[in-house]
């Protein structure tokens, strides 16, 4: 008889632990979701800050591709694009800076100044001798085009001459001119078009001039031999600039 009120005894102080441990993780579960019911927002802000770093992250990368891989109007069909930086680096495709392709200006032969033909495309890109040049002795046949904007849509000018196969070389001097900073960087360079058998034009860079100043112009040069086409792109640090490109010609 003991024995088994004692036994009843122990079932009952069980049941009440058992009873006790269960309210109080009731308890704690009310009072979590108790919390959450009086901060709804909570979760809602969270997930926002996520979705906008992730936004924030994503347009930091397309404005890098923009930079790097700039496609603007007139750009010619399958052009190659070279990841040029306009911060004193060097291009790293194409030609190297500095050390234009193709041959020096030629001392004898037919030749064509640049400033004597009309352009096929691009000629809205074209300006007029700056001002504060227009004395400066050797400057008569020159070639000018505006840099861009640098905005997102206008990052390069371009100027496309036909060649229809008729000469060998291209040469120049890349002269700079910038209103506010006369140090500031440009990239002048000479993509070269070769007809395909099916028609279509095979672009390549025939040369380009990344270090020239207006302190110190440099030789930008491209084999243009059998060519159909040739573009000349300009690529600003500034937008107050001009590529001068002195005594430009095509030799037969």
């Amino acid at each position: 008889m003991i024995e088994q009120r004692h036994n009843a005894m122990t079932a009952q102080s069980g049941s009440s632990a058992y009873t006790r441990g269960m309210s109080e993780l009731t308890g704690k579960t009310t009072a979590r979701a108790d919390d959450t019911t009086r901060d709804p927002g909570r979760r809602y802000r969270v997930t926002v800050e996520r979705v906008a770093a992730a936004i924030g992250a994503a347009s930091l990368v397309v404005a890098l591709l923009a930079w790097l891989f700039p496609n603007g109007d007139g750009t010619p069909s399958a052009t190659p694009s070279t990841s040029v930086s306009l911060d004193g680096s060097r291009p790293t495709g194409g030609a190297s800076a500095g050390t234009p392709t193709g041959t020096d200006h030629p001392e004898q032969g037919a030749f064509h100044y640049l400033a004597d033909l009309q352009p096929q495309a691009g000629g809205g890109n074209l300006t007029g001798l700056p001002r504060d040049l227009r004395d400066t002795p050797g400057l008569d046949r020159v070639v000018m085009i505006e840099c861009p904007s640098n905005q997102s849509n206008d990052k390069m000018r371009e100027v496309t001459y036909q060649l229809l196969g008729r000469y060998d070389s291209f040469a120049t001097t890349v002269r700079p001119h910038f209103t506010s900073r006369p140090d500031a960087l440009m990239h002048v360079e000479a993509f070269v078009g070769e007809r395909a058998r099916d028609g279509s034009l095979v672009w390549t860079l025939g040369g380009g001039q990344y270090e020239a100043t207006a302190d110190e112009p440099a030789p930008l040069t491209a084999v243009v031999e059998g060519a159909a086409e040739m573009t000349i792109r300009v690529r600003c640090e500034l937008p107050d600039g001009v590529a001068i490109l002195v005594d430009a010609a095509l030799y037969e």
